[in-house]
């Protein structure tokens, strides 16, 4: 407002209708300096402080505005054209009007596009570089022994989750995605949608998928969360290359990638799928991708009322429970398979976990007593454990299976605080061993902070992240196969950390993300 007043004062003290008087008046020179004065305040005001990530006070407060920097150059024009005015030999003459109006006509023409370039190219709509690697991918390491750089996000999104990609970690964003070479942290190309309301980032059949939908008026940051929830019609998903990050295509109304999800009613849901006879029961169910899964247990007819009452059919010591696991589509509402009824013994009841890996429905306490990994698209048993380990109490759980073996955690201290972490082949034969020591492994395994190497598993530590904001330490465990290792072992990442995610290896390292004071950083460690 300040500076389309200054210039509506020089368009009428400036300019005159007759040509003449030399600028030898003091008067004349002290008005125009005035408004060049003011100008200069309107640009200083106007500035978009929180635009740019080298002016901003945090990153709570940066807030990338197209309009507000097109505001400011405007602001910069009007002082550019008081400077010009003033530095005439005489007052301007807007006679004969055709000359005058062809100039002004020009004039407000280049300010609208210098304008327009020069915000397109500071904070551009749609942020998308595409690039590669100039060189092969490097390969997974075989071990780690450092930190060899780190990554931070851009101050306004976070990282939502860590993909492998061709030449590196892929992360995914709340608003876009930015792929990085393993080997250095270098960008090789990004995608980005930060004025609009993005739903859903993904990886998948090697293309980056990105959901978007335009902001509008009634978008606030309180119900950003719901729009997941809206039509799929009113959204884009813009399709990329991992490896180059162009832009394959963009699809009006597609769908977003089915997840199912594990929630109170998932019970009460799979048994209206499956259509269960009266005496059987749903007790659990657990999510892998867009299945459901669950543990289905059938008891006598005395005992039939009970169960279905309780919701638990392995409460009777005196009742015999036929059980078989089964899986289901929610989205599609059909059965994908069961495994046929079998006996868990005298152990505790069934129970699903999963492990990294392969899609595997992992079993524990399965038939006979053995904990089984089932593939999770047929049922069938995937690969096989050790045979020592399958049915005894000191297996704690699976740290990874996939179709060329597994890693078993085992229980070998006593009364001592040791974990034997076995490498065995997919018929369960162990070809490797690494121990370690003085370290509370029990809640890690099954999750993301356990990496499995080729000739190592790297383990992501956390001391005093107590999921309240707490500041606390992370560190890195390396536990090399054939070697005993111990908490003396540990790499500590600097500086402190409120919070930590899981592992991921890809091509050149194995990345963590946590977050410390300032934001969200992305570490890799290297050979």
């Amino acid at each position: 407002m300040l500076s389309c007043l200054v210039a509506v004062l020089v368009l009428v003290f400036g300019v005159v209708e007759r040509p003449g008087t030399e600028r030898t008046r003091g008067g004349y020179r002290f008005g125009m300096s005035c408004a060049i004065g003011a100008g200069l305040l309107a640009v200083w005001m106007a500035f978009p402080q929180d635009t740019f990530a080298a002016t901003t006070d945090s990153r709570w407060s940066f807030e990338p505005s197209p309009p507000a920097v097109h505001l400011w150059l405007v602001a910069c024009a009007i002082v550019i054209g008081c400077a010009l005015v003033l530095s005439g030999s005489g007052r301007a003459d807007p006679r004969p009007f055709r000359w005058s109006t062809l100039f002004s006509g020009a004039g407000a023409l280049a300010v609208v596009l210098a304008g327009a370039l020069v915000a397109q190219l500071v904070v551009p709509w749609v942020p998308h570089r595409e690039g590669g690697a100039e060189s092969a991918p490097a390969p997974v390491p075989a071990e780690v022994s450092g930190e060899g750089w780190s990554w931070r996000p851009p101050m306004d999104t976070g990282i939502d989750g860590v993909r492998e990609g061709p030449h590196g970690p892929i992360v995914l964003l709340g608003d876009g995605a930015v792929a990085l070479d393993g080997t250095d942290g270098t960008e090789l190309w990004s995608y980005r949608r930060p004025y609009d309301v993005v739903t859903h980032v993904w990886t998948e059949d090697d293309h980056v998928h990105v959901r978007h939908r335009p902001r509008t008026e009634d978008d606030t940051d309180r119900n950003l969360h719901q729009a997941q929830f809206e039509d799929d019609e009113l959204f884009e998903t813009a399709r990329l290359n991992t490896e180059s990050g162009a832009l394959v295509d963009e699809v009006s109304g597609a769908l977003r990638p089915s997840v199912a999800r594990s929630t109170e009613h998932s019970e009460e849901l799979v048994d209206e799928i499956l259509s269960l006879p009266e005496n059987c029961v749903v007790q659990r169910t657990e999510d892998y991708g867009h299945r459901l899964a669950g543990v289905v247990g059938c008891v006598d007819e005395e005992h039939t009322e009970s169960a279905v009452a309780s919701g638990d059919p392995f409460g009777f010591p005196d009742s015999e429970v036929e059980v078989m696991v089964v899986a289901v589509d929610p989205q599609e509402e059909s059965e994908l398979w069961r495994t046929e009824p079998f006996d868990p013994g005298e152990n505790d009841r069934p129970r699903l976990t999963a492990a990294p890996g392969d899609p595997a429905v992992v079993v524990e306490n399965g038939p006979d007593g053995r904990t089984v990994v089932l593939d999770a698209d047929t049922g069938d048993e995937h690969v096989a454990l050790p045979e020592d380990l399958e049915a005894s109490e000191e297996l704690i759980g699976l740290v990874r299976a996939d179709s060329d073996g597994t890693v078993v955690a085992a229980d070998t201290g006593g009364p001592d605080l040791q974990t034997t972490l076995h490498r065995a082949d997919a018929s369960g034969e162990i070809t490797d061993s690494a121990v370690v020591e003085d370290v509370y492994l029990d809640p890690k395994i099954g999750g993301g902070r356990i990496a499995v190497l080729d000739d190592a598993v790297v383990i992501a530590e956390d001391y005093g992240l107590d999921g309240m904001g707490e500041d606390g330490q992370v560190a890195l465990l390396v536990a090399p196969f054939g070697e005993t290792t111990d908490r003396s072992d540990e790499i500590a990442l600097p500086g402190v950390a409120e919070s930590l995610s899981g592992l991921t290896v890809v091509p050149g390292a194995v990345v963590v993300s946590t977050e410390d004071e300032e934001s969200q950083i992305l570490r890799a460690f290297v050979p």
